[in-house]
């Protein structure tokens, strides 16, 4: 019910309606080494194969707190923790398992987001009671307390990010330029407010084609860039038999065209389609039209044109919302209510 939002239009709109997911299993070339991990840990670095140095402390030394509360609770979420460190690794043996539901991620190191959520809550609940211990009982040692823990925290997060700064300044980098060509993003380079819109003229570097309908993606019988998909990245429509490059008004779920055309015909946009896709030509709502190409299709009239292609969820998916919100309105209030009702009776 919390998630509701979120399931509905999973179930609506993407299962069974031929819409291609990333491509499963696990590459050799994707999985860190455990030691590896452990490094880019401790040194603090900004990486996606660790998870910092105060949670791999807590990995290291949380046991003898754990040992302490006595608490199977907390002995689990610190068991998950590590747990999902080693599984992140080449430890695990991903060469057997990449077939697997757990090789659905694709990059392991993505399961150190989970063993960072478990070991929050160890470091988390950790702090709280050396500040509930019997050392900090007056007001000045508890804002001390607090205000020593803040600066620790910013601290690290501080370095964390400078020497990401300085890795960036000292290499090789050099600022985004402009490109008409199908180019890959650079691993490394400079943006600002002059050159920011140059992004848009790059694929994204993984996954351009996760999500696209299976007419989209594979029209041509291969997974991989083609001329049909290539023509809907590069922003292509088909107006008749005529391809011509459009660049639309992009606006919250929505991207609006205009076209002039000599004659009534059919238009072929680079907006994929899904169920939930509709268009408004001219301001009226247009009947779609099956494309080769997986795309939105609609009759246009003679003249100029301006054709609005969106997304509108089901009613589903507002009623999930509600639902959601109200659930999560009721788990709050039920959490305040039982820390009230614990006050009065043990107060």
């Amino acid at each position: 019910m919390l998630t509701l939002f979120i399931i509905v239009p999973y179930l609506t709109d993407f299962i069974g309606k031929n819409v291609t997911s990333a491509q499963p299993g696990v590459a050799p070339v994707m999985v860190k080494t455990l030691m590896n991990v452990l490094e880019t840990s401790f040194n603090n670095n900004v990486s996606p194969s660790g998870i910092g140095l105060i949670l791999i402390l807590t990995a290291v030394f949380g046991s003898l707190w754990i040992l302490k509360a006595h608490s199977k609770t907390l002995t689990a979420i610190y068991v998950l923790g590590i747990s999902l460190i080693v599984i992140s690794t080449g430890s695990f043996p991903w060469n057997v398992l990449s077939d697997t539901p757990l090789g659905m991620i694709q990059l392991p190191v993505r399961y150190l987001s989970y063993a960072s959520m478990f070991l929050s809550v160890i470091i988390g609940l950790a702090v709280k009671d050396l500040y509930d211990a019997g050392m900090f009982d007056t007001i000045f040692k508890n804002e001390a307390f607090s205000l020593l823990t803040i600066g620790i925290f910013m601290l690290f997060y501080v370095g964390f990010h400078h020497d990401s700064l300085n890795a960036l300044k000292n290499s090789q980098s050099q600022f985004l330029k402009n490109t008409e060509t199908f180019n890959q993003l650079p691993d490394r380079t400079f943006v600002n407010n002059s050159n920011y819109d140059y992004l848009l003229n790059y694929p994204v570097k993984y996954g351009e084609l996760d999500y696209y309908p299976e007419k989209a993606r594979r029209s041509t019988g291969v997974i991989s860039y083609n001329e049909t998909n290539l023509s809907i990245i590069n922003n292509i429509a088909v107006v008749g038999r005529k391809k011509i490059h459009v660049s639309p008004l992009c606006e919250s779920n929505k991207m609006t065209y205009k076209l002039h055309t000599r004659k009534q015909t059919e238009v072929d946009l680079p907006a994929i389609r899904y169920k939930g896709s509709y268009a408004e030509v001219n301001g009226k709502k247009a009947t779609l039209i099956d494309s080769n190409r997986g795309t939105i299709k609609v009759r246009t009239k003679k003249g100029i044109n301006t054709i609005t292609v969106g997304y509108s969820p089901s009613k589903s998916y507002y009623v999930g919302i509600i639902i959601s919100v109200m659930t999560w309105i009721s788990f709050l209030v039920l959490a305040f209510y039982r820390k009230g009702v614990f006050k009065i009776n043990h107060g």
